[in-house]
């Protein structure tokens, strides 16, 4: 069983027992990670001042402190606006979960409004005057790719590249920024030289956000939009580092995450041996 635990900022989160990690980061806390490493680096205060409605995906519902997170700065900055979310979450026995957290007042009507839609098979749709939330449950590589709707800002959350590694391969990149507007914004705690090689790879520029609760900046990715630039040092990490090998699956999303981790593995090593006799032959 999931165990419940307390985080930096006084809020609560769970550690996943199939991933043997937490939800958030407990040194940043459960409320703080989504607001600085999801929300405002999406710009949704700033979406929610000039446009009536704004498209989210958010791949990882989890315990659902993006999506409220979302909705409480976006409804502060507009009372009249809309948010139209699609969520991608593979365990259905979540709400038991949510259920659970003692939740920071700011939240508690948000989350009341979430917890109370209804399921329809694998997808699950709560509507409220400011916000349609639909979680497809499921593989998430599959769901995604079911999904035909382009999106102002993706929260990317999934579970670590060290144990989630299909969820962070060039492919799915593909696959999510077929899904995004030209000017939508990617965020991602992660700070993974393969990850944003990855997305490099896929056709993203990427850039940094300021470190929260630990020294690595965290991603946002975009196709043309405006994000805060990368550091020469971390341009030329990921020029010349062995580790910068971004993770791979097969056209159909069907590879293993062990074939994926295997296979990237495989490369780091080849890159390690060759900057090794490059080093002995000079």
């Amino acid at each position: 069983m999931d165990s419940k635990i307390k985080t930096a900022d006084g809020t609560e989160t769970f550690i996943n027992q199939e991933f043997n990690e937490a939800y958030h980061s407990t040194k940043a806390g459960a409320y703080t990670e989504s607001l600085l490493k999801f929300v405002l680096p999406c710009r949704i205060d700033q979406l929610a001042k000039k446009q009536n409605q704004i498209d989210i995906l958010d791949i990882g519902f989890g315990l659902g402190y993006n999506v409220a997170v979302a909705i409480e700065v976006a409804t502060k900055n507009n009372p009249n606006i809309f948010l139209k979310i699609i969520s991608v979450e593979k365990d259905k026995d979540i709400f038991s979960k949510i259920k659970q957290l003692e939740l920071p007042p700011n939240l508690q009507n948000i989350y009341s409004q979430i917890l109370s839609g209804q399921f329809n098979g694998d997808t699950y749709t709560a509507r409220e005057n400011n916000f349609e939330l639909t979680i497809l449950f499921g593989e998430a590589r599959q769901v995604i790719k079911t999904i035909d709707h382009k999106f102002d800002a993706v929260f990317y959350d999934a579970f670590s590249p060290k144990v989630n590694t299909e969820m962070w391969t060039v492919e799915l990149f593909k696959k999510v920024k077929d899904l995004m507007k030209e000017n939508a914004i990617l965020a991602t705690y992660s700070a993974s030289l393969a990850v944003r090689k990855g997305l490099i790879e896929a056709g993203f520029k990427i850039g940094l956000i300021e470190p929260v609760g630990r020294k690595s900046f965290s991603t946002v990715a975009t196709i043309n939009g405006d994000i805060p630039p990368l550091t020469e040092k971390e341009e030329n990490r990921l020029k010349t580092s062995p580790y910068a090998v971004p993770y791979h699956d097969n056209q159909d999303l069907t590879l293993s995450r062990e074939e994926i981790k295997s296979n990237w593995e495989k490369e780091v090593q080849r890159r390690l041996s060759n900057k090794y006799t490059k080093t002995m032959t000079n």
